[in-house]
């Protein structure tokens, strides 16, 4: 098992961001947040005794270089300082405010000065933006504490964030429980016509109408390139103009989210509340391959187990944090039947530095129960590097236990799968 040692990132100034936000950020966010736990514990007698912080990444850059296939568009993409699928300078700052923000959030539980010896435990994934992120946050959040990072070793498979990948046995996908579940009655046809207004405005934001293939093969928008659900492999996969868009909204909200001039993302063609609407197909996209039970009861299934784990064994740490994917996250929404919406996204699309947090409490006699909260900057405090404000964390329904908002803990553990 490796781990890393967080080591303080040079901090990049955007010729956007007044250096004023980044210098009095920490003071501005204490006057902004009013920390959750404390005034929770103040009602009827609480107790917070366990916190786990399921995590995506913070803002990459694209995972691939181009970020889509040729023949897409012949226009010259923005220039990143990091490779492909890496975690940028600027996200390591929006990843700070983060952990600032959650700190004073669990001062109660974490106290105020570094934590003893196994009070905080930190994971991540394999990949260098997941890794990276976890440095930070520890870095952060416990500054000068020597908090290690505990990972696989970079570039290997952890299944509990990677259950599809290749050297991970699954079992075979329920494809009719599935479909059921997934698709409307009119199929995929009925849902690209239902993004029909999407296809078009990305359609010309990759100016396709120019592209040889609108000539030569007669497609000229996305709605010339029919979406296909495969379920014929061991996970759900999307292709076609569904697969196209939702790729290119999630390049154009890290462009933004990054800090591009809005003359480089979507080389000027979008605006901001374009790209919160855009994000609504990624959401699309997660609905159809991760949320379902058939694939999320077994792909966040290792996961679920940490969280139970950290939040009810008693020698488990009393701060977790679990770092990993968009994809984890949405694993987890579906098993659990969990919603969200962050600022500035549309409604269960997992931003960048996203998270679902589940909150161990006692009350005055003795019980136990759970509280799942989502935790999430706005789109534009990713972009301008602003602290948090209390409202980046929300608590959630858990439709499970009969849409209440908390749930007892035997109760919860019995929805884990």
């Amino acid at each position: 098992m490796g781990k890393s040692v967080y080591q303080s990132p040079k901090y990049y100034q955007l010729a956007m961001t007044p250096s004023r936000i980044l210098t009095f950020a920490p003071l501005f966010l204490c006057l902004a947040v009013l920390p959750h736990s404390a005034a929770f514990a103040k009602e009827k007698n609480l107790r917070l005794e366990r916190v786990v912080i399921l995590m995506r990444h913070g803002i990459k850059r694209p995972n691939n270089d181009p970020p889509l296939p040729a023949g897409l568009t012949d226009q010259a993409w923005p220039a990143w300082t990091v490779p492909p699928a890496s975690l940028t300078p600027h996200g390591e700052q929006a990843i700070a405010r983060i952990a600032e923000f959650d700190r004073l959030t669990y001062k109660s539980l974490l106290g105020p000065a570094c934590p003893p010896a196994g009070a905080v435990h930190i994971v991540a994934d394999t990949d260098q933006r997941t890794i990276r992120t976890a440095e930070i946050y520890a870095g952060t959040a416990f500054k000068g504490c020597g908090l290690q990072v505990e990972h696989a070793g970079e570039g290997h498979t952890d299944a509990r964030f990677s259950p599809f990948n290749a050297d991970v046995v699954s079992p075979p996908l329920d494809r009719k429980a599935l479909i059921d579940e997934a698709l409307p009655s009119g199929g995929m046809a009925s849902i690209d016509k239902a993004h029909q207004s999407d296809y078009a405005l990305l359609s010309e934001v990759l100016n396709l109408k120019s592209q040889p293939g609108c000539q030569a093969d007669k497609v000229c928008s996305l709605t010339d390139m029919p979406s296909v659900l495969d379920v014929s492999g061991r996970d759900p996969k999307v292709s076609g103009a569904l697969k196209i868009a939702s790729s290119l909204s999630q390049i154009l909200m890290l462009e933004y989210a990054n800090g591009f001039p809005m003359n480089k993302v979507g080389w000027g063609k979008v605006s901001e509340k374009q790209i919160t609407a855009l994000s609504a197909l990624h959401a699309e996209e997660f609905r159809l391959i991760a949320r379902p039970k058939a694939v999320a009861t077994y792909a966040s299934g290792a996961l679920l187990k940490d969280v139970e784990t950290a939040l009810f064994d008693p020698e488990a740490s009393p701060y977790t944090l679990l770092v990993g994917h968009d994809g984890n996250i949405a694993y987890v929404g579906g098993a659990l039947a969990l919603h969200w919406q962050a600022q500035g996204f549309a409604a269960d699309d997992p931003p960048p530095g996203g998270a679902l947090i589940f909150e161990l409490w006692r009350d005055s006699a003795g019980q136990e129960f759970v509280r799942v909260r989502f935790r999430s900057p706005s789109l534009d405090q990713m972009r301008y590097l602003t602290p948090l404000e209390s409202k980046a964390s929300v608590r959630i329904p858990i439709p499970l236990c009969g849409k209440k908002a908390e749930c007892g803990a035997a109760e919860f553990r019995g929805l884990i799968p």
